[in-house]
């Protein structure tokens, strides 16, 4: 969720709450956006999803040997 404030209306107390209740606040300066304050947990909770979306995706990579990897190389697939 995007909130837009007037900095004169709303004390950075009042703001940090809003995003610390998950809320992106958008900071206006003459109606053009200036500045964005985001949580910082969803970065990461995203970041955790990425990663273990790719480990989910490894486990479905058949393994290879170093010896088809020697052959690839030696038949000049590599």
């Amino acid at each position: 969720m995007t909130v837009t404030v007037n900095i004169d209306e709303a004390s950075l107390p009042e703001l940090l709450a809003k995003v610390e209740a998950g809320e992106e606040v958008v900071i206006l300066r003459d109606g053009l956006p200036v500045a964005r304050l985001a949580p910082v947990v969803a970065d990461h909770e995203k970041r955790r999803q990425v990663v273990e979306a790719i480990l989910a995706f490894r486990k479905t990579i058949p393994s290879i040997t170093q010896e088809e990897i020697a052959e690839w190389k030696a038949t000049g697939r590599l």
